[in-house]
């Protein structure tokens, strides 16, 4: 197992903290309006306690669209890591309390050479075109993909957006995401858990954070008979940890956890600020 494809696979599944239980755009009652400005994250990968890769996440909102940015690393400090690195970017537009994905790039490399691509063209969450590089091989029992597959989905960093209803965080949670992320497609289906709260530092978020537990349902696109599949099926240690960025009207990942065979892989923000453009308007 190495941990490259494992975040391919599975970060995408547990961050993908929107809609509701169907799978249409989400439409959250009430949400706080939404602001242009920013939220500057930076986040430690870890595996057993042993720190393995980090990366950084780029968020910029002008109040009607969004564009995400994400750069990262891995090193192969144990048996089950290789040394890789990833790139993704997601824009779309915002209306309302929807989130409406219209592009999604993933460009990743293993030990120094390119092993996966992803382009995808979307229309207000409906796949006009897609491009996934290396291909799905055939075999028999791979649930196909059909054209209901690739409609009123979230691509993994559109997911991260999620319209911050004041006075209930917890509205982030219980709701079912439908996520294609180029090959797949599969729901998590997220579950309030509680609160905590954290303790930021060198000016980062400090507060209350919702925790939504989460739970995989692969759709289409997967070989259901893969003990991957069964495991992640079955895993029960999934979980999201949700901050809230009031200045923006939004919340966002700050802590995520996967359970896997060879010890708990973590991603927590080591560093999580979010601010309106007139809050750094009145700092100039």
């Amino acid at each position: 197992m190495r941990s490259l494809r494992l975040l391919r696979a599975l970060l995408p599944a547990l961050v993908a903290a929107v809609p509701s239980t169907s799978v249409a755009p989400i439409a959250l009652a009430a949400p706080a309006v939404l602001q242009a400005g920013k939220v500057d994250a930076n986040y430690t990968i870890l595996l057993g306690g042993i720190t393995i890769g980090r990366f950084a996440l780029d968020t910029v909102l002008d109040g009607k669209s969004y564009t995400i940015t994400a750069r990262g690393s891995t090193s192969g400090v144990t048996r089950f890591v290789s040394d890789g690195k990833g790139y993704l970017k997601s824009s779309g537009s915002i209306v309302g309390s929807r989130i409406l994905p219209a592009a999604y790039l993933l460009d990743t490399s293993e030990n120094g050479h390119r092993n996966s691509t992803v382009s995808m063209q979307m229309n207000a969450g409906n796949i006009v075109h897609v491009a996934a590089l290396p291909p799905l091989a055939k075999k028999a029992d791979r649930v196909p993909l059909l054209p209901q597959h690739k409609r009123n989905i979230f691509d993994p960093l559109s997911a991260m957006i999620v319209p911050l209803v004041k006075g209930n965080m917890a509205a982030a949670c219980n709701r079912t995401v439908p996520v294609f992320d180029g090959w797949q497609r599969f729901d998590v289906k997220l579950y309030y858990k509680g609160t905590a709260e954290v303790d930021g530092l060198n000016g980062s978020y400090k507060g209350s954070v919702v925790v939504c537990g989460a739970r995989y349902v692969p759709v289409a696109g997967h070989r259901p008979t893969r003990e991957a599949i069964e495991y992640m099926e079955n895993n029960k240690a999934l979980e999201v940890w949700l901050a809230p960025v009031e200045s923006l009207g939004v919340m966002m990942p700050y802590r995520m956890q996967i359970g896997t065979e060879v010890g708990m892989l973590t991603i927590h923000a080591s560093r999580f600020v979010g601010e309106a453009e007139t809050q750094r308007a009145s700092v100039e």
